[in-house]
């Protein structure tokens, strides 16, 4: 059920990415929800995004750091045994990025920073980390940041050796609320 639509961003970073084609459509955050009792279960900017919602240049392959943005979670449905995040690059269906095991309680992460307990699985990239927005120069691709309250725990054994696919679908079927947003990056 779509809870309703959000605008904006929270806690933006003052540094600018260049011009984002319609950036409006592109940015805005869909919430999804299980019946939270609190508001629906959402997902929004933090650190690492620019007022129209695009990815700062840190936080992309453009910067050495390529920083994991920041992030704010709220009104985790109840029963959530844990929480899961993704993101992928819907432009070319490529997974950047796998959260898994953070804690229910959490109402958010700090950019560059793994929440005690959680831990990262491997991407489409080879890596066990964020893996930030490239797109080729001059291009601009749009990448969903999702996520999920699971059920019950995706298995320790969907790490480093686990094809990011099969980590992702794992992550889908023990989820009953999920929350998102997409965010644009331009890379000149």
């Amino acid at each position: 059920m779509v809870a309703g639509v959000l605008l904006g961003c929270a806690a933006c970073a003052s540094s600018a990415s260049g011009p984002v084609p319609d950036a409006r459509a592109s940015t805005a955050a869909t919430t999804l929800t299980a019946a939270a009792s609190t508001g629906p279960f959402t997902l929004t900017r933090g650190q690492g995004f620019d007022q129209s919602g695009a990815f700062i240049p840190l936080m992309t392959c453009d910067d050495p750091k390529d920083y994991s943005p920041g992030l704010e979670f709220a009104n985790v449905p109840a029963g959530t045994a844990e929480l899961a995040l993704t993101m992928v690059d819907l432009d070319v269906q490529k997974i950047h990025w796998l959260q898994l095991g953070i804690p229910a309680g959490t109402r958010g992460i700090t950019a560059h920073r793994l929440v005690p307990g959680a831990r990262e699985a491997l991407n489409d990239f080879g890596e066990t980390t964020y893996t930030g927005p490239c797109p080729p120069p001059g291009t601009t691709h749009r990448y969903r940041l999702t996520l999920y309250a699971l059920r019950e725990p995706v298995p320790s054994s969907s790490d480093s050796s686990t094809p990011p696919a099969q980590t992702l679908k794992e992550i889908e079927r023990r989820a009953f609320a999920s929350a998102a947003l997409v965010a644009p990056y331009t890379r000149h």
